[in-house]
């Protein structure tokens, strides 16, 4: 009798302990919020999008890739929610994988990824910010790009466990699927696609199974579709377009100040009196005196003062201080090698009668070549000139 026992606990721990649930992140009642799917099973495909993330990104999509192996299974890396709630959620970079026992089920594991500290951030949906999604207005401005190379240096692991902290919809739902014992299926939610902007994503459920093949082999791995509709998600500071289909900001300078070109210190800009212009060569923002009429005093001295535009004077389109030429030079935005300042030509009366340089006695001799004719201001500056 108690050769019996022992072996019936130990029949129990293994079994048991092979896929151990120590706790479940239950999400269930924040399904409705997120499209609110039905449960499916046993599909065949993993449908990822453009969900997976790390360096095997295009890989591992939740298949048998000998480069996606984790010992005896193998895996696929996503931005997983950890935490859900009506307004958004807290999605991590999480290695999401399979295994099963000897002729017995199959079930689903999550465990940080390698490569890196773990990353962890918070995305609402429109009109919700912070922490927890939890402010109707934004404190600060997010502003660095999220793409899916933005998490390239992550790869694979299996060292940690952390299937109790996944929120799931649903969870430990076994069947079949046509083979021996069960199959775990579980529904997540994860990011499924980017925005062209970089200030958002779109998040989707997903049913992750724990898909095995034959009987006595020990192989697992996680196929993953997508399932109901994605949920456009911006980062914090950024609010839906018109159109609906990528993140905007809510306060255009509060953001801009975020992603300031070198040399250009935030403790210089002030709302009352600039705006902020983006830097097409270098791909960030300065800012100018939003007055017309004003500029920076100087390159170190930001205090926007009177500058009139004419001839002599002007806003330098480099660094919007104000241009103010020597006696002789007139001011071009165009002359950026020489400040903006260029020397000014100097014509005489017969210059503007037939021509720079030329005279009554060396004009052309036919009348319709000398430049007092032309009446195209055009064809009369370039007579004048000889350019």
């Amino acid at each position: 009798m108690i050769k019996l026992i022992f072996a019936f606990l130990s029949f129990v721990l293994v079994v048991g302990g092979a896929n151990a649930e120590t706790g479940i992140n239950n999400a269930n009642a924040m399904l409705q919020y997120w499209s609110n799917p039905t449960m499916n099973w046993c599909n065949n495909t993993s449908d990822t999008v453009n969900g997976t993330i790390g360096r095997l990104k295009n890989v591992c999509t939740g298949n048998r890739n000998s480069q996606c192996v984790l010992v005896d299974d193998y895996g696929a890396l996503m931005l997983v929610a950890r935490e859900i709630n009506e307004n958004g959620a807290n999605f991590c970079v999480t290695t999401i994988y399979a295994e099963h026992k000897k002729k017995g089920n199959a079930w689903t594991l999550y465990s940080n990824p390698a490569g890196g500290a773990k990353k962890c951030f918070w995305m609402c949906k429109s009109g919700y910010y912070g922490d927890k999604c939890s402010q109707t207005t934004p404190n600060g401005c997010d502003s660095t790009p999220l793409t899916r190379n933005s998490f390239d240096s992550y790869n694979l692991s299996r060292d940690y466990d952390v299937e109790g902290s996944i929120a799931m919809f649903h969870w430990q739902q076994y069947k079949g699927c046509g083979a021996h014992k069960g199959q775990e299926h579980d529904m997540i939610l994860a990011i499924s696609d980017w925005l062209p902007s970089g200030h958002g994503a779109y998040a989707s459920p997903f049913i992750v199974r724990a898909t095995r093949d034959g009987w006595k082999d020990r192989i697992g791995w996680p196929t993953i579709w997508a399932t109901g509709s994605p949920t456009l998600l911006c980062k914090n500071g950024y609010q839906a377009n018109a159109a609906g289909n990528d993140c905007e900001p809510v306060d255009a300078n509060a953001c801009a100040i975020t992603q300031l070109c070198s040399g250009w210190a935030s403790n210089g800009f002030s709302e009352s009196t600039m705006v902020t212009k983006y830097d097409d060569a270098r791909g960030c923002f300065t800012y100018r005196c939003s007055e017309s009429g004003k500029a920076f005093a100087s390159s170190t001295d930001k205090s926007c003062v009177d500058c009139a535009t004419n001839n002599r004077n002007g806003i330098s389109p480099a660094d919007g201080t104000c241009v103010r030429c020597n006696v002789g030079q007139i001011f071009d935005e165009t002359a950026s090698s020489s400040g903006y300042c260029v020397q000014t030509t100097a014509y005489v009366k017969t210059d503007m009668v037939y021509g720079r340089g030329l005279t009554h006695n060396n004009a052309p001799s036919d009348i319709s070549q000398q430049c007092w004719t032309k009446a195209d201001p055009t064809e009369y500056r370039e007579c004048v000139t000889g350019k």
